[in-house]
């Protein structure tokens, strides 16, 4: 082995021996009694944090926090700067770090690996609000509104009866099976919405965008990823910059107007052979397909396809500027 190699492998080894031990970790159990109508309120600079209900009148918190660092002392100063705070006024109960300004400690270079885990249940009528710049955020049963924000990890909501507000700066979002207005962001990640019924609101800057089995009018957009909505009993939005789009439509009768547009993809649409509705669809970069009979209006166009179909009705609006367009008839099903 050549010198430099060594010396390189030696470096590493010794950068690495700080950590090497265990870390500090801190422990905390929480129990509120809390009126009808509660609020949960969680605001923490890092861990994960997990919400599930329960069939009392309590919140409970549990909270495990570690901290790695080269030394044991640093660990030690290192979550002492930053104290949770359990507090309860009135009906609203809030677990809260307080974040530091500037650290009394020369920290120097020294690195910190952090973890925690926030699992808390609470009555599932409680209204909740829930921040962390460290991890991912799943909440389940909640029948109430649900507000969650991360900037470093992955968001799932499955079953909640109520408004979602979810915004994510580098994870995933799954909406699984929740009732209400629900309205996503995500920076870096896809977005899944699986059954469930309301109104749905979904963006994402770094993925793709999957829609199934939903009841109710949906609106999404992508920058970098595809969309496949399936399903949808509702009027439909679809835009996308950087795929294509793949949506199956129920009815009849359509439940809404559709308008898909994509400008790096392609747009397949498949509809039952029967449904109503008018074709309004058109490509700079490619053809356009109807397995469905169109009465053309107009000239007809390689590129062009516009009129109704099955007599017409609801408008299904096609655009893409970097593919082709196809209209596919279901297959009938089989009895």
């Amino acid at each position: 082995m050549k010198a430099s190699h060594c010396f390189a492998l030696l470096g590493s080894l010794l950068l690495a021996q700080p950590f090497l031990k265990a870390a500090t970790e801190e422990r905390f159990d929480r129990r509120f009694t809390v009126p009808a109508a509660a609020r949960l309120v969680v605001d923490v600079d890092f861990g994960a944090i997990e919400v599930v209900t329960n069939a009392t009148s309590e919140v409970t918190v549990d909270v495990l926090r570690k901290v790695t660092a080269s030394t044991e002392e640093k660990e030690k100063a290192f979550l002492a700067e930053r104290p949770l705070t359990f507090d309860q006024e009135g009906a609203t109960v809030t677990v809260k770090m307080n974040k530091p300004g500037k650290l009394s400690a020369p920290w120097g270079w020294t690195r910190f690996k952090t973890e925690a885990l926030y699992r808390i249940t609470v009555p599932a009528d409680c209204e909740v609000a829930l921040n962390t710049a460290g991890g991912h955020v799943y909440v389940t049963g909640i029948r109430n509104q649900v507000k969650a924000s991360t900037r470093g990890g992955a968001l799932r909501f499955t079953a909640v009866q109520g408004a979602i507000h979810g915004d994510t700066a580098g994870g995933s979002i799954s909406v699984i099976d929740c009732v209400g207005e629900a309205n996503i962001d995500t920076s870096g990640g896809t977005i899944t919405v699986r059954g469930g019924s309301g109104s749905l609101k979904a963006d994402t800057a770094g993925g793709s965008i999957r829609v199934t089995q939903f009841a109710g009018p949906v609106e999404v957009e992508t920058s970098g990823g595809s969309i496949t909505l399936e399903k949808i009993e509702g009027t439909i939005i679809g835009n996308t910059s950087g795929g294509s789009i793949s949506a199956v439509l129920t009815g009849p009768p359509l439940p809404g107007k559709v308008e898909l547009e994509t400008s790096g993809g392609s747009v397949s649409v498949t509809v039952p052979g029967d449904l109503p509705f008018s074709l309004d669809a058109e490509t700079s970069a490619g053809g356009v397909r109807s397995e469905v009979p169109v009465d053309v209006v107009g000239k007809a166009k390689r590129n062009r396809l516009v009129g109704p179909a099955n007599g017409g009705g609801p408008t299904v609006h096609l655009r893409t500027s970097g593919g082709s367009i196809f209209v596919k008839k279901a297959a009938a099903a089989v009895r």
